[in-house]
C-alpha cells in the first residue's frame, strides 16, 4: 500500500513539475499562435502554428491586474538579448477602442513585419516603401505590384491613417511620418496634432482635443510634447490585404509580444491535411 501511494505521489508530482516548466517556458521564453489569415503570406500561411520568441526582446509581463475591471493595462518587460531590426517579423495586441480611449486589445493577437522603428521616418512613395530614404522593407514584390496598379480598390483599402482632411494619406501616397523613440520632444501645431493625437493620449491616459486651434490635454495647454515610449510601424505582406499601420498608426512597445520565429507546424485550413514541408520553417 505505502509503495501505491508513493507511486501516486511521484506521478503528481511529475505532472505537476511539468505544468510548471510549462508555464515557465510560456511565460518567459517562447508563446504559440495559430494563424488564421493570409496577411502575411508568402511568408506565414493560414493554418500555420509559429513559435514565438519572447526572449528576443524580453518577456513582457503586467504590472497587475487592474485592467480586468477595465483600467488601463500597465506592462513591464524583462531584459533581452536583443531588440527589434527592420523587416523583423513580430507578434503583438491589436489596439481598441473604447469609450473613445485607444488602448491594448488584450485577446487579439496579429502578426506583422516591423517596417520602421523610433527616430525613423517612414514614407509610402508611389507604393514603395522608404525608410530614412532607403527602400527594401516588407515584402518588395507586393509593393512592386501595388506601384503598378490602376485598377479599383475595394472598400476601406484605398485611405489610411490618420484620415483627415490635411494629410488625405492614403497606401499609396503616405508619409513622412516620423516614429518617435522614448525621449523624443516635438513640437505640436494643428496639422501633426493628428498625427500623434492617439499616441499621446494612450500615453497620458488622458483625454486630448484642440480648441481654437490650440491644443489640450485635458485642460493643459500643450505646444510639445515628450514621448515616455518607443513606437513602431508594422506592415503586413500583403499589402493589398492587411490591417495594419498604414490604417491603425503606429503602435508603441509594450504592445510587443515578442519575435515570430520559425513555424512549428501547419494544416491546410480547407482540406485539414500537414504541410509538412512547412514544419520547422524558419520566419524572415
Amino acid at each position: 500500500m505505502k509503495k501505491v501511494i508513493k507511486s501516486i505521489f511521484q506521478y503528481v508530482g511529475a505532472i505537476l513539475l511539468a505544468i510548471v516548466i510549462a508555464a515557465l517556458l510560456r511565460f518567459f521564453i517562447v508563446d504559440f499562435y495559430s494563424i488564421p489569415s493570409d496577411s502575411m503570406y508568402p511568408t506565414i500561411e493560414p493554418g500555420d502554428f509559429i513559435v514565438v520568441n519572447k526572449m528576443y526582446m524580453g518577456a513582457r509581463f503586467y504590472k497587475n491586474f487592474d485592467f480586468l475591471d477595465g483600467a488601463h493595462p500597465e506592462t513591464v518587460r524583462t531584459p533581452g538579448f536583443s531588440s527589434l531590426k527592420r523587416n523583423d517579423v513580430i507578434v503583438f495586441n491589436f489596439p481598441t477602442h473604447t469609450n473613445g480611449r485607444w488602448d491594448m486589445d488584450l485577446g487579439t493577437f496579429y502578426v506583422k513585419r516591423c517596417i520602421a522603428l523610433p527616430g525613423d521616418t517612414l514614407s509610402i512613395i508611389k507604393g514603395i516603401n522608404h525608410v530614412n530614404g532607403k527602400t527594401g522593407f516588407g515584402n518588395v514584390e507586393e509593393q512592386q505590384r501595388l506601384h503598378h496598379y490602376h485598377g479599383e480598390y475595394a472598400p476601406g483599402i484605398y485611405n489610411a491613417f490618420p484620415f483627415d482632411y490635411w494629410h488625405r494619406w492614403n497606401i499609396q501616397d503616405f508619409g513622412p511620418l516620423y516614429l518617435p523613440a522614448a525621449g523624443t520632444t516635438i513640437l505640436l501645431d494643428t496639422l501633426n496634432f493628428s498625427l500623434y493625437r492617439h499616441l499621446i493620449a494612450y500615453e497620458t491616459q488622458a483625454p486630448v482635443h484642440s480648441q481654437q486651434r490650440q491644443l489640450y490635454i485635458r485642460d493643459s495647454l500643450i505646444r510639445e510634447y515628450t514621448f515616455q515610449k518607443n513606437w513602431y510601424f508594422v506592415a503586413g505582406d500583403q499589402v493589398f490585404n492587411s490591417r495594419d499601420s498604414r490604417y491603425i498608426g503606429p503602435i508603441p512597445e509594450d504592445f510587443i509580444v515578442g519575435k515570430a520565429s520559425f513555424i512549428l507546424t501547419s494544416k491546410d485550413p480547407h482540406t485539414k491535411k500537414y504541410v509538412w514541408q512547412r514544419f520547422f520553417k524558419k520566419i524572415k
